[in-house]
């Protein structure tokens, strides 16, 4: 278990990928809170980790609001005495023309994607400055890469979280803060069967898989830090990234 008394903070942790980045950490020995809007899939969520013998506790918030995120992250610290790992998870996916976007749909992909992030940000690292150390993880997608048709709104979200962090990277690097993004494509995030020596199988990746990934960044020693990373599955058909 790497990281024994260790407290991590996942946005978007109640379902999904979220969720199976909070039962990755637990797995290594991390606390975790789990920041996500209040209702049964956070209250599930956390039930299921203590069930499964972890610490964890749920920390109510709309990831959009500041007054919420800043008591999430306010309870996290009053509950463990430090902070060590924020995944910033909370993100959403809706695409069409740009024509076609209306500015309710680009308000919510900006708000939820970028600003969201960044208020977790913002509230989180000075724990993790002033006490030394800390892991930072984006997860953001290869839409925040390269251009995307009919899903521009989308892909302005995640190139703004790819500025967000890479530029939070250097102000916190003296700090000894480490700050990952994790580009994933092709998830099966709506937990379809799929039959392991299928076709289907090497066209999508599993919550899971990618949670292993974010596991083995937070676990790494602390004079170790990993950078920008893209995991897909290996028929998606990607030639390059730029």
């Amino acid at each position: 278990m790497h990281m024994k008394d260790q407290v991590a903070l996942i946005t978007g942790g109640s379902r999904g990928l979220g969720f199976a980045i909070a039962r990755a950490l637990a797995a290594e020995g991390a606390a975790i809170g789990i920041m996500a809007r209040s209702g049964g899939a956070l209250d599930r969520a956390v039930q299921d980790l203590r069930a499964a013998g972890a610490d964890a506790l749920a920390l109510p918030a709309d990831v959009t609001q500041a007054v919420e995120v800043e008591s999430a992250v306010r309870m996290a610290v009053e509950r463990w005495g430090r902070l060590d790992v924020l995944v910033l998870n909370a993100g959403t996916w809706k695409g069409a023309p740009i024509v076609e976007t209306s500015e309710a749909d680009w308000d919510m992909l900006l708000d939820l994607n970028l600003k969201g992030a960044f208020l977790a940000l913002k509230f989180a690292l000075p724990w993790m400055t002033a006490q030394k150390r800390g892991t930072v993880i984006g997860i953001d997608s290869l839409g925040g890469t390269v251009g995307q048709p009919g899903a521009a709104a989308y892909a302005a979200s995640k190139w703004g979280l790819r500025g967000l962090l890479e530029s939070a990277a250097l102000e916190v690097k003296p700090a000894r803060v480490r700050v990952s993004i994790v580009y994933p494509h092709q998830i099966n995030s709506a937990g379809d069967s799929i039959e392991p020596d299928s076709d289907e199988r090497d066209r999508r990746l599993e919550p899971a898989e990618i949670a292993s990934l974010i596991a083995w960044i937070c676990a790494a020693p602390d004079h170790v830090s990993v950078g920008n990373v893209s995991i897909w599955p290996l028929a998606a058909g990607i030639r390059d990234v730029g």
